[in-house]
């Protein structure tokens, strides 16, 4: 047996290509593969390959010669700088001799001793690691100690994948060569080193998660992939497969055997699936087993792909694309799409290419078609390609040129018309989505151009995107689909008949242009197998020097094809869906740019329409999918009139998903083709803030005033509307509602920031700018200082709580940091209280303003100010809720609600309190004359927005004090866009303003205190979030708190194993138990998770008991207490929600509606217990969805709401997710968070395995229990 070789890099590139056949074809020897059947490369480094790697050389030079210099230890000898290593002997006399820190060793050489093979079980005659050579490695010294650092120098500008595997693994070898030495000098294994190209210094780069992903990978994949027969060993033909050598082979066996490798863009994860068969049927291997898999009942089909995150809810898509591929015809799929117009004016098409060595941009086209009447010519087409590397600069100033040039005329054309019919409409369209990326990036690059800066913002402020967020200048109105990419609509709304990847040509052909018989041979010099991007191979012709003129003739020509090509396609896609669509392009203007004077409320004001623009468009997107897919999440309902008035619900919807209330968020049209055209003709951000139906158009507005869900789900659910407008709609009618999206708080932000920037300086500018300034000393006299300083010596308030109050007292300015359970509210409602208290001594009344991002959150810190002013000693304090009282504990208290235009009046010359929305406040101010305040609390600070702060910010009196209450490692606000980060890292305008003031703290004059004694949880529940968050200081309040246990009544005696489960999970000793499981696969809605969920609740249900030592009452009053008091369930998705409140209902007969939400609903609340079910165990969906899935503030806010005990369920495939999960410095800092949740509960506890045999869930998996004491 010969062994197979392996080393960093193949390993690296095995996780690049994500291929169990790549690593086993390549780590196969040459004089082995005949036998097993291995076959011969079919492809060939390119060119271009070739020049990268001479590039990679001459980059590892640099570093050496010019950044290292004399720090580094180069190998003696001649010739080229990477033919030189040092070898074994060498390498280990400098790993173990005494060196200082801060040198380096270029090229050591690191031979794998048995004990790394040893370390993972690997068996040395299966596999060997031969001799490898990290490029550098680094003796460092700082807080952390002494160890070795990997570093490789890469000739790429952008970190990847395959780069943070491959110094995690070398890492790895280096760890257990020294130990083979004898050498006690660590490795680093939390961070490495990448060396970019062009950079100064290497950029550090996170390994823990990388070392955790391939020590798995080691120890439980490679055996199976080296070992198992070659026709078990996985693959998948997808886009990175044109950079392997056996790509050819690859596509000649699927095309063969019409493998499911040739649905356009099956996902790696997707071919995995269907190969693995978890639903228990046959693998999917060939189109035809595809077909008679969707052949089957619809609602088995649905079942089985639920299962899959890139194929849930797709059946009908995927039995098109099946269908297409095998009758060779173009099929539509249902829906449409808002962004493809249904013509238009003037159309562009843009094309642009980069050299995928230095990521410059090298070739741009342009072709103008239509619009004589504004140009004097049918059309224009226009191309321009650099001769020389360093002539790739001069792209953004020809682009530039010609398309501000294009749009420029149209828009002088359309500026003098008065009447809008005769302006004209303009489209941009781009073929494949890299090309938008690609001008995005141009247009930002030219802003540094002073000479292109003008042109270049004018056409950003059209082709508008979140990068804008950074600039000083901002458009005035937004620009819907500025640049439509073809290859998405198309793959939304038709199914091709063309395998593998939407390519240009195919599509032609397959989507001819009427009237217009136009083709496009794709030749191998110009064109990849699988993607649009244009080769670069001729384009290294030019640069080398090798035939210039001819090579450039040649792409200029094929730029040219292929910008016809994609401008017919519009034209025979039009064609072919036509009668779906329903947008029209407006008509077309440059934006203006808004006037400010200040850049900051320029920002963000365009942080804030654009976020409400963004949301619009998603709403508008999500009516326009498929009908299976609206009615299934809920954004599509069918209805039935009933005789009553009432209506019923059409379809299985679960009645939780619709929230009744007097707001119209919902469009109702009939059931048929009329008015599907209506609803998705509904301009969303047109009418976000207005409320009217159009019954001439067949759209009425309504809102859900009532929900009627019977009892234990058994029969449909009605609803009652109320229906704006004329609605005569008869018994029996069938009609649709519609989610519509809705927004009355962005224009009133801007009109705000517009009113604020008429001012020189005002207080929200100052905190923006200098917080640190803004919170100075607050003018006093003596008898108040004399007054706050006994209130700060009375009673009542803690060491940390204490610090806080005194900050407060002197200081504009106060963030109070309050982690959970830290009794914030009551803080909060003290230091008003007691701030009242002194000014009163000193015969001085105080008005004070308190604002939140919830009523909730408004009127619990009222009420506790009213519960605790007479331990306070004060007499009446006026409490006003403006507007409107919303909680049930506001109304049962009385808590007096005021208009804001008669707020004023109503205070006197006693001390007042006021709560309301920032809008309240805005209105109450403007409207209603409300005097400035002398102080202003915002709680939930850290869920707020600078725009939104600057609502009620002008209420706050010159000298006043600001209290920003919140913590910013809970719940953040929800933001849209993805914006670019700062150079500094910190927080920016579109976070939340306690993010952005708690980073620009001063430690010398700090203005942020924490709270720190909890009032809420265990010492075991405690310690974690102290360990990982807050620090040592975050501890129990006192003794009866760290020792509280969660008290059940004894277990009746079961033979059933699974009741085994349920004990050992809940017993009252172990506060944290986690259950991990493993071989149970679902996407969103985990059954199995869902029933043990409810085993668990039904369990707590019937045992717990209160402070009195009983069981709750078995009434509907004992149901409610234990849902308010007893017990949360937690879950991020709605699907995973709707199985558990489903298995809670098969378990028992519940008189009070369970408490199972998502962790937005729970912030601010606690519970005795805490179940939270994660359900995802779809690698697909975990990579998909990993900034939400694995959002460190949502599992820090689900575990911290227990008081006594918290059960937490995480699938295996959460814990070990795909390498693409690392590369988010947020995601992987969470799914960090997510692994020491799991490490605490295993290092401190016991660990047990049980057997998954729940008869509700029937699966062969089982699961692994941690628990701590």
């Amino acid at each position: 047996m010969v062994p197979h070789t392996l080393s960093p890099s193949r390993i690296a590139r095995y996780f690049y290509h994500d291929c169990e056949r790549y690593l086993r074809y390549h780590a196969t020897p040459r004089a082995a593969r005949a036998a097993e059947g291995v076959p011969d490369p079919t492809d060939r480094p390119s060119p271009v390959t070739e020049t990268i790697l001479e590039d990679g050389y001459a980059w590892e030079e640099r570093v050496v010669r010019d950044h290292l210099k004399s720090s580094v230890h180069v190998a003696p000898g001649a010739g080229a700088l990477h033919e030189r290593a040092h070898g074994v002997p060498e390498t280990l006399r400098w790993l173990t001799a005494p060196r200082p820190p801060g040198e380096y060793l270029y090229q050591p050489t690191l031979d794998a001793p048995a004990a790394f093979l040893d370390r993972y079980g690997l068996d040395p005659a299966r596999c060997r690691f031969p001799p490898c050579r990290p490029d550098l490695l680094h003796r460092v010294e700082d807080g952390r100690g002494r160890r070795l650092q990997v570093i490789d120098v890469k000739a790429s500008h952008a970190l990847k994948t395959s780069h943070r595997i491959q110094v995690a693994l070398y890492a790895l070898l280096l760890r257990d060569v020294l130990a083979a030495a004898g050498s006690s000098l660590p490795v680093d294994l939390e961070t490495g080193g990448v060396w970019l190209y062009g950079q100064p210094a290497p950029e550090p780069v996170a390994l823990g998660g990388a070392v955790h992903l391939l020590e798995r990978f080691l120890r439980d994949d490679l055996p199976g992939i080296l070992e198992r027969p070659l026709a078990e060993v996985s693959w998948h033909l997808f886009y990175r497969c044109e950079w392997c050598e056996f790509f050819g082979h690859c596509r000649g066996e699927a095309e063969a055997a019409r493998s499911v490798s040739l649905l356009p863009y099956l996902s790696v994860g997707g071919r995995r699936f269907l190969r693995e068969a978890p639903w228990g049927g046959p693998p999917i291997d060939t189109l035809a087993d595809l077909a008679a898999f969707l052949a089957r009942p619809p609602a088995t089909v649905d079942a089985d792909l639920d299962a899959c995150g890139s194929l849930r809810g797709r059946r009908a898509h995927l039995q098109r694309a099946v269908a297409a591929l095998q009758d060779g015809a173009v099929i539509a799929h249902d829906g449409s799409s808002p962004a493809l117009p249904v013509n238009e004016h003037v159309k562009i098409v843009l094309t642009l290419h980069s050299d995928p060595h230095s990521s410059q941009i090298y070739a741009v086209g342009l072709l103008r078609v239509k619009g004589k009447d504004v140009y004097g010519d049918g059309s224009r087409l226009q191309t321009w390609i650099a001769p020389t590397p360093e002539a790739c600069a001069e792209a953004r100033a020809w682009l530039v040129d010609a398309l501000h040039a294009e749009l420029d005329a149209l828009h002088r054309h359309n500026a003098p018309l008065k009447r809008w019919q005769d302006k004209k409409t303009l489209q941009v369209y781009a073929f494949d989505g890299y090309e938008q990326t690609l001008l995005t990036r141009l247009l930002i690059e030219a802003l540094a151009d002073p000479a292109l800066a003008p042109r270049a913002l004018q056409l950003l402020f059209y082709f508008q995107n979140e990068r804008l967020a950074g600039e000083e200048a901002h458009p005035d109105g937004e620009v819907p689909y500025p640049v439509v990419v073809l290859t998405g609509i198309i793959r939304r709304l038709v199914a091709l008949p063309q395998p593998l990847a939407l390519r240009l040509p195919e599509a032609l052909a397959a989507l001819p242009a009427p009237g217009f018989n136009y083709c496009l041979q794709p030749s191998d010099r110009y064109w990849f197998a699988l993607s649009n991007t244009l080769k670069s191979d001729a384009l290294f012709d030019v640069w080398s020097g090798r035939r210039p003129e001819e090579t450039l003739g040649g792409l200029r020509a094929e730029l040219k094809r292929r910008l016809w090509a994609a401008s017919a396609v519009v034209d025979g896609l039009r064609a072919r869906v036509g009668q779906t669509l329903f947008a029209w392009p407006p008509r077309f203007a440059f934006p203006e740019a808004k006037p400010f004077r200040h850049p900051e409320w320029s920002q963000l004001t365009f942080v804030t329409r654009y976020e409400s623009f963004l949301q619009a468009q998603a709403v508008r997107e999500a009516r326009a999918a498929p009908w299976d897919e609206r009615v299934r999440t809920g954004t599509s309902i069918p209805l039935r009139r009933l005789a009553d008035g009432r209506w019923q619900i059409e379809s299985a919807l679960d009645a939780d998903r619709i929230e009744p209330g007097p707001f119209p968020g919902w469009l109702l049209v009939r059931a048929d083709a009329a008015g599907e055209r209506a609803q998705m003709g509904h301009d969303d951000y047109a009418n976000r803030n207005r409320a009217f139906s159009q019954p001439n158009r067949g759209r009425w507005v309504a809102a859900v005033t009532e929900v009627d869900a019977p009892a234990e789900g058994a029969g449909p659910v009605r609803l009652r509307l109320n229906v704006l407008g004329n609605a005569p709609f008869e018994p029996g009618a069938e009609m649709v509602l519609h989610r519509r999206f809705t927004d009355y708080t962005s224009d009133r932000i801007a009109k705000c920031l517009a009113a604020l920037d008429e001012k020189p300086d005002s207080d929200p500018l100052a905190l923006l700018r200098d917080p640190v300034g803004f919170a100075r000393p607050v003018p006093s006299t003596e008898p108040i200082q004399t007054a706050l300083e006994a209130q700060a010596r009375r009673p009542g308030l803690t060491e940390s709580q204490d610090r806080a109050f005194r900050q407060l007292c002197d200081r504009r300015l106060t963030l109070v940091w309050g982690p959970p359970g830290t009794g914030k509210t009551h803080f909060l409602a003290q230091a008003t209280l007691r701030l009242i208290a002194a000014h009163a001594r000193a015969d001085r009344s105080l008005r004070i303003g308190i604002a939140a991002f919830t009523h909730a959150a408004i009127e619990n810190l009222l009420l506790k100010i009213a519960e605790e002013r007479p331990a306070v000693g004060l007499g009446r304090v006026a409490l006003y809720k403006l507007k409107e009282v919303r909680t049930q504990r506001g109304l049962d208290f009385g808590l007096e609600a005021v208009e804001e235009t008669a707020v004023a009046g109503r205070l006197g010359a006693e001390p007042g309190i006021v709560g309301g929305t920032v809008y309240g406040f805005r209105k109450a101010r403007d409207d209603g004359g409300l005097p400035p305040v002398d102080m202003l609390i915002v709680d939930e600070a850290s869920q707020m927005k600078f725009g939104e702060l600057a609502l009620v910010l002008p209420s706050l009196a010159p000298n006043g004090r600001l209290v920003l209450a919140g913590d910013d490692l809970q719940l953040p606000p929800i933001i849209q866009g993805s914006y670019p980060a700062r150079e500094d890292g910190k927080p920016g305008l579109h976070d939340s303003i306690f993010a952005y003031l708690r980073a620009r703290d001063d430690a010398a004059r700090p203005y942020t205190w924490p709270l720190l004694e909890n009032w809420r949880a265990n010492d075991t529940l405690c310690r974690f979030p102290a360990r990982e968050l807050y620090g040592d200081g975050y501890r129990p309040a006192k003794d009866e708190i760290r020792l509280q246990r969660i008290a059940l009544a004894p277990a009746p005696a079961t033979n059933d194993p699974d009741d085994a489960l349920v004990e050992w999970l809940l017993d009252p000793a172990y506060p944290l138990a986690l259950g991990v499981l493993e071989g149970v696969r679902a996407a969103q809605e985990n059954r199995v998770e869902a029933a043990l969920v409810a085993r668990l609740a039904a369990a707590l249900r019937a045992r717990r008991r209160d402070r009195a030592g009983a069981t709750y009452p078995d009434t509907a009053e004992g149901d409610g207490v234990f849902w308010r008091e007893g017990l949360f369930v937690v879950s991020p998705h709605h699907a995973q929600i709707d199985a558990i409140r489903q298995a809670l209902r098969a378990r028992r007969a519940w008189r009070a509606a369970p408490f199972v939400d998502m962790v937005d609903k729970m912030q601010g609340q606690e519970s005795q217990a805490v179940i939270v079910s994660y359900g995802v165990s779809d690698p697909e969906t975990a990579a998909g969805e990993g900034e939400f899935l694995y959002s460190l503030n949502r599992l820090n806010v689900a575990v911290t709401r227990a008081r006594a005990k918290c059960v937490v369920f995480l699938p295996r495939p959460l814990l070990e997710p795909s390498l693409d999960v690392l590369q988010n410095d947020e995601t992987a800092r969470g799914l960090g968070f997510m692994q020491a949740l799991v490490e605490y509960a295993r290092a401190g506890g016991q660990t047990a395995a049980f057997s998954l045999n729940l008869p509700e869930a029937p699966t062969v998996g089982r699961l692994v229990g941690f628990r701590r004491a």
